[in-house]
């Protein structure tokens, strides 16, 4: 029963990161989140006026897309590395997880990146070629929501060495240790995205010696959720533009309005500015080096991660099945993200006026369902009529 409780949450935890990542992807205040993370920055912190575009419901899109969405692709990592770990015993299992891996991500991995090969050359983006087909396929280069996948892959063949790595607290936090130093040291590993080890090596390491705290629930556990998503708001200040805001040159507070004022910490975040200030100054260097701030993201998302793990109940209502479709809305929700941006476009409209912002904030809450609803009637008509091809993209899912 309890394993029962355990599958169902790891069905609606991975639904919920599914519609992070659409919302990431469907901002339309700006041309992607990075764009509105920067003009949103600019608004708050430097006082330049861009109008509509920085409203309340740009700092909304901005919220759910930058300050919680980018936990979505970090929590699969984590759960992937939970799930694979998760009653691992012996070195000779993992040729067993392998085989099922091989179907459910190296077989859609390829399918996907094929299939919008094609799309690419029939639209007249991509010259057909040997050499553009197997950098499509190899290297996701039309499909690039696809990295995720293709980290997974390389994290996942790593599994015998995380397996030894696992085998005493001593070895596994050693060698986390050792990793840390070389990250923070600006190391780089080649094709392993350095984050993305985190996420998977934590997942596993939490199936090794914590899966009796993570897979029970408490009202304390609920309590601590709360606290790490606060305490990764908080950690704000540790970011580049933290540190220059807070830290290195402290920007005047009078002069923002309550809402920005409250929405980067408030008295809190000055408080935590000047004490960070005192710190030795090769501190601070190391905080904003390349790869210092690897690890502040890190942890930032660690932290919405774990919370929004310990905030759902155990018990939660039954997962229905559109919410069991996690890999294949994460394969088409993209393109159909930015047709609804390339359609307010095309609609001319602007960013000013208050009922064209509520109209793009229509849009943007609205995208989500619209993904959602689509990945589920193509599951349906697939696994209906053509059994095979929905086994072959989904990962026999």
């Amino acid at each position: 029963m309890e394993k029962t409780y355990f599958s169902n949450k790891v069905y609606i935890y991975t639904f919920i990161m599914s519609i992070l990542v659409v919302l990431i992807h469907s901002v339309n205040f700006a041309d992607d989140n990075t764009i509105l993370l920067t003009m949103i920055q600019s608004a708050d912190y430097n006082n330049i006026d861009l109008s509509g575009l920085t409203g309340i419901p740009a700092h909304v899109e901005n919220f759910l897309s930058n300050a919680v969405g980018q936990a979505a692709v970090p929590g699969f990592f984590l759960v992937s590395g939970y799930l694979f770990f998760r009653g691992l015993k012996d070195l000779k299992d993992i040729g067993n997880k392998w085989k099922k891996r091989f179907m459910s991500l190296v077989i859609p991995y390829g399918a996907w990146n094929i299939f919008y090969y094609i799309i690419y050359v029939l639209l007249g983006k991509e010259r057909f070629s040997l050499t553009r087909l197997h950098r499509a396929v190899a290297e996701y280069s039309c499909n690039p929501v696809f990295w995720y996948v293709f980290q997974l892959i390389l994290l996942t063949v790593l599994a015998p060495l995380f397996f030894i790595l696992l085998r005493n607290r001593i070895l596994t936090f050693g060698s986390m240790l050792l990793y840390t130093l070389l990250v923070v040291n600006g190391v780089d590993f080649p094709l392993i995205n350095e984050d993305a080890l985190y996420y998977f090596f934590f997942g596993a390491l939490t199936a090794r010696w914590f899966k009796e705290s993570f897979e029970t629930q408490s009202t304390g556990k609920m309590i601590c959720g709360l606290g790490l998503i606060t305490a990764s708001w908080l950690t704000q200040v540790f970011t580049t533009v933290g540190m220059q805001m807070f830290v290195m040159a402290p920007v005047d507070f009078h002069k923002m309005g309550i809402i920005q004022y409250l929405y980067v910490g408030g008295e809190i975040s000055k408080m935590m500015g000047v004490l960070i200030s005192r710190w030795p100054k090769h501190w601070l260097v190391l905080i904003l080096s390349s790869g210092g701030q690897v690890l502040v993201n890190v942890i930032r998302r660690f932290l919405i991660c774990y919370g929004i793990w310990f905030i759902l109940p155990l018990r939660l209502p039954t997962a229905r099945d559109f919410m069991k479709n996690s890999f294949f809305l994460y394969a088409i929700h993209y393109p159909i993200a930015r047709i609804g941006i390339y359609m307010l476009e095309y609609m001319n409209v602007g960013y000013h006026k208050a009922e064209d912002q509520a109209l793009r904030l229509f849009l943007y809450f609205v995208t989500p369902v619209i993904c959602v609803s689509a990945a589920y009637l193509m599951k349906k008509m697939l696994s209906r009529k053509t059994p095979f091809i929905w086994k072959i993209f989904s990962g026999g899912r």
